[in-house]
């Protein structure tokens, strides 16, 4: 299975999608201090761990600080079947378009 990288006009259409999750690979200081409004954390690190935990017929937005570490977690999920795609430029590049909302974590 393949996975695709998208642009972030993609991103808030994919988003919309009812099967979409969006994930935030960074650590969890970084995801709690801002990110994408809706977005889960599963750090990078602990993919493997959680990977068992996410249902196949989702669709995974994955997006990471800059963009390759999600690279490397689209490519690892969609080898075992995983929908997937990511986000050019990754949350820096999020962060920095009107267009999406980033918000710090509800508490």
């Amino acid at each position: 299975m393949e996975f695709q990288t998208i642009s972030i006009r993609e991103f808030n259409e994919y988003r919309k999608r009812p099967d979409a999750w969006v994930i935030d690979l960074r650590n969890k200081e970084e995801f709690e201090e801002v990110h994408v409004e809706g977005a889960r954390n599963i750090p990078y690190d602990d993919l493997k761990m959680y990977r068992k935990y996410l249902p196949k017929d989702k669709l995974f937005i994955l997006y990471c600080d800059r963009g390759s570490s999600s690279l490397m977690a689209a490519r690892e999920l969609s080898r075992e079947g995983y929908r997937t795609v990511t986000v050019v430029g990754g949350f820096q590049a999020l962060v920095h378009d009107k267009n999406v909302d980033s918000r710090e974590p509800r508490r």
